[in-house]
Order: C-alpha cells, then structure tokens, then sequence
C-alpha cells in the first residue's frame, strides 16, 4: 500500500536506512495529561507527532498552538472519533474538513497528516482519505497504552518488544501511565542509539 496503491499518500512505516523512530499520540489534547507529555518531551528534547481530535482541539486550543510551538506535528484524529469505514464519502469530507479547521484555529497550521481512529480502514475509504489530499498514517508498532492497565504492565509490554529502526510508534497523551513510562524509555531508547523525528 506504502509503495505501490496509494503512494504517497499512505505511510506505516519510515525508511529504515537511519537509526530514527517516530513517536505519536493519539486522542488529545488533554487538558492534564497533553502538557505533561509536552514537558517530557521538552525536558528530553524529543519532537513527536499528536494526532488529535477535533472536538478536543476545540476545548483545548492552547495545547496545540504549543505543541505547534514547540516543533511538533500535528495532524488529524478526525472530529469526533468516528471510525471512517462507517462514513459515506460526504461524511468523511465534512469531518476530515471540520478537524482540520479545527486544528488551523488553535495551532494557525495547515496539516494534511491524518490516521483513522482506532486504526480502522478499508482500500475504499483510505482512497477516499488521500483523494481529499490528505496522507494517511497508520503504525508499526503499539503498546496498548489506551488500556490504561498501569506502568508496570506498559513497561513490561515496551521491554518485551523494544522499537527497531523506521518504527512509527503510537501512543495515547490521555493517561498518566504513558508519561511515566517513556519517562523510562525514551533514554533507553536513545541510549541504544536512535533518534527520534516527527512524520
């Protein structure tokens, strides 16, 4: 899909030529748990990739304005978190086009990233996404942070299956668990040698 049917305008993976991951969240802002994530990533000197929700975007626009601030990149999460193999095609427009407003408002960025809730796609409605001019991101690899089940149990989860080179990571800025984990392990990660980019 990546290099054949919808090249370009789908990514799940980056080149693996370089020791670099991509780190993204999905689901914010929030308004607690987004700027601790931010700090993190502040202290640490990491740029990510927030995949947000418009609705979100709408009640917390300071939080994108400083990630875009910040150098991180920002794309759409769609407005509501409707999945969008259950849209008709109007209905995947209108709402790409709602998140992205959204998104200009608060962060005054035009983004054409954007990665269907829960990760759900068929060819049809990913044709439907690119066609409107947006670049679809999927991931190669996720921790399940969205379960919420604890630190230890996330850890557990990142060292049994450490990142490897041209991974796009997902992750969730909406629980304290995933900030204290990458607290973790963004230093080990570096520490083995990669570095860290936005999409």
């Amino acid at each position: 899909l990546q290099r054949v049917v919808l090249r370009g305008g789908f990514v799940w993976r980056l080149s693996t030529a370089e020791r670099r991951i991509a780190l993204t969240f999905d689901d914010g802002p929030h308004p607690e748990y987004t700027p601790a994530v931010l700090d993190l990533l502040a202290r640490l000197d990491v740029r990510a990739t927030f995949f947000v929700v418009g609705r979100n975007v709408d009640r917390h626009p300071l939080q994108v304005e400083r990630m875009v601030r910040e150098g991180h990149a920002v794309g759409g999460h769609s407005y509501d978190h409707t999945v969008i193999t259950s849209q008709t095609a109007e209905a995947l427009a209108d709402d790409l086009t709602r998140c992205a407003d959204a998104i200009r408002r608060a962060g005054h960025v035009d983004s054409n990233l954007f990665r269907p809730p829960k990760g759900d796609v068929d060819l049809a409605s990913m044709r439907r996404v690119c066609r409107l001019g947006y670049r679809l991101v999927h991931w190669t690899r996720t921790y399940s942070d969205f379960q919420q089940d604890g630190t230890m149990p996330l850890l557990a989860r990142m060292n049994e299956q450490p990142p490897s080179a041209g991974d796009i990571v997902l992750l969730h800025d909406h629980n304290s668990h995933t900030v204290a984990a990458l607290a973790d392990q963004i230093p080990r990660w570096r520490a083995a040698g990669f570095g860290f980019c936005t999409l």
